[in-house]
């Protein structure tokens, strides 16, 4: 038996991955044990998608009756459905801005706190967490777990940095997995799936990830994606490492690379609040340089996500292109 599930297609074309059933066994096993044993979750991500069936996946090892959140993602729905967990274990699994929306949520309803404290365990995937945000968390005492990993591996294979189960992570050009919990391949996709997962010359099948980062004292830093490092005016910019700290700035805001006469490409703040532009410039001159300055901050209603959450950063792109080649063109017309 296998499962084919959709990659989220946040920054490319979302891709049909096979998964088999070893290796989703293996990915439920390794997580159970570093959990201390199965418990009984709450969902509250989209059923479609890779996290959503890690959680499906895993209660149904504990024999209790999964609990799915109502409706649209509120602190609200969440905290009721928290309370009706039964199972000694109790765990859920969420994306940075699910846990932000409760984070804000409790420090203005401080009875939120106490119901979420009942989690064993806040496993947090998907996409990398604003600054500030876990320790804001973990100060209100909720058990909070970063998690690593892609549809490809079965979901999320590496926990605070450190691989579960007999998963093995290695830095070459980019990160690499291999391990039991790999997936077979893309759907009809043979040239894709040779790219992307090969055996070394001591047979060990590995994924190449497609992400930059450092094992650090054995733990592993994830920098962000290789594509997303831009030159500009002749410097790398990673634009992961932009968005890290503009996020103090905007706690929802993405980073994209937009087009510049004279620097080539350069980063720009696209976010739905109104942050000052001077102030995360000055930031980011002094954290990672002045290349990696934003240029401008663009404000929109709501950021465009993908059918699992993420921010549609193809969408943001194009969307920063159209309002760039605007401005160049009222330039040209009124001087």
């Amino acid at each position: 038996m296998s499962y084919i599930l959709e990659t989220s297609g946040s920054s490319a074309a979302p891709k049909s991955v096979v998964l088999s059933e070893e290796a989703v066994r293996a990915a439920t096993e390794a997580a159970n044990e570093r959990l201390g044993g199965p418990g009984q979750w709450v969902l509250s991500l989209p059923e479609a998608f890779v996290a959503a069936k890690n959680v499906i996946w895993r209660n149904e090892t504990s024999g209790a009756p999964l609990v799915r959140t109502s409706g649209s993602f509120t602190a609200e729905a969440f905290v009721e459905a928290v309370e009706t967990l039964e199972h000694d274990r109790r765990y859920t699994s969420l994306v940075p801005a699910q846990l932000a929306r409760l984070v804000d949520a409790a420090e203005i309803e401080r009875s939120f706190i106490a119901p979420i404290r009942r989690l064993d365990r806040i496993l947090l995937g998907g996409q990398r967490a604003p600054a500030g945000l876990i320790e804001k968390a973990s100060m209100l005492g909720w058990q909070v777990t970063r998690t690593y990993g892609a549809t490809e591996t079965c979901g999320g294979c590496v926990w605070d940095g450190r691989p579960i189960g007999d998963v093995k992570i290695r830095i070459t050009d980019q990160i690499e997995i291999s391990g039991p919990t790999l997936a077979d391949g893309y759907h009809d996709e043979p040239e894709l799936t040779e790219q992307r997962f090969y055996r070394d010359a001591g047979g060990t099948r590995w994924y190449r990830t497609g992400d930059a980062g450092a094992l650090i004292g054995g733990q592993l830093q994830v920098s962000g994606r290789i594509d997303d490092v831009i030159v500009s005016g002749g410097m790398n910019v990673s634009l992961a490492a932009v968005e890290h700290v503009v996020q103090v700035f905007a706690a929802d805001a993405v980073v994209v690379a937009g087009p510049d006469p004279k620097w080539g490409e350069v980063p720009v703040v696209v976010t739905t609040s109104r942050p000052s532009l001077a102030e995360i410039r000055s930031a980011v001159g002094n954290a990672l340089g002045k290349p990696a300055r934003p240029n401008h901050v663009v404000t929109v209603s709501a950021i465009p996500t993908t059918h699992s959450g993420k921010p549609d950063r193809r969408k943001l792109k194009r969307l920063v292109a159209s309002r760039t080649a605007q401005k160049s063109t009222r330039r040209r017309l009124f001087g």
